[in-house]
């Protein structure tokens, strides 16, 4: 049934409280699901700004935190897996290192290679006639340079081309390094055989 436009206008004042008691009322289902909705975003809008984002940034400075030390784990793994292959290279040259040690001395140790290089020329069957050494440094001078130190010995001996050959041979090839400056083999005018001159060079580390 449709209602004339002047309908409610002529209500009285009774009729018109009838009326309104048929619109839904503010506490309806609807209009209590709406209320709901709108406090539960509110809710949720106030536990991201005082509760989630603090734990958030606390889980990205974890995170930050966790891929420093993970950083610092393969830094550390890899120096011990260094130091292991260094330790092993070493176990590996050390029957080797006396022999390294000896080939430069941390001393001249002059004695010594005099009685080295006599017994050289015994095996040899050479005779030493004269066996000079010269002033040994004492100190490496400048700090800057190479600690290496040197000093120079002359020799002179006695005997046959084959026996010289074999003590030069030697001589260049024993535990310590020497290097031969000048080598001089003339026929020995007092003697027959032959007269060997050398200047050589001998190093250690002070």
């Amino acid at each position: 049934m449709k209602l004339p436009k002047t309908y409610f206008e002529n209500l009285s004042a009774s009729r018109y409280r009838q009326y309104l008691k048929l619109l839904p009322a503010l506490k309806s289902s609807h209009v209590k699901a709406i209320t709901m909705i709108i406090f539960t975003f509110a809710a949720l809008s106030f536990l991201g700004i005082f509760a989630i984002n603090p734990t958030l940034v606390t889980i990205v400075d974890l995170q930050k935190q966790l891929a420093d030390s993970q950083i610092v784990h393969e830094k550390l793994t890899t120096k011990m897996n260094n130091l292991s292959n260094l330790q092993q290279q070493y176990n590996l040259l050390a029957g080797d290192l006396p022999a390294i040690y000896g080939a430069i001395p941390q001393q001249a140790e002059v004695p010594q290679l005099i009685a080295q290089v006599e017994a050289i020329a015994q095996k040899s069957n050479i005779t030493i006639t004269s066996l000079q050494v010269s002033q040994v440094p004492l100190t490496a001078g400048d700090a800057k340079e190479s600690t290496a130190l040197s000093f120079v010995f002359a020799l002179e001996a006695t005997g046959t081309y084959d026996n010289i050959t074999r003590f030069l041979s030697s001589l260049t090839n024993f535990s310590r390094i020497v290097t031969l400056e000048s080598v001089s083999v003339s026929k020995d005018p007092q003697q027959d055989g032959l007269l060997l001159e050398i200047r050589g060079r001998e190093y250690f580390k002070k």
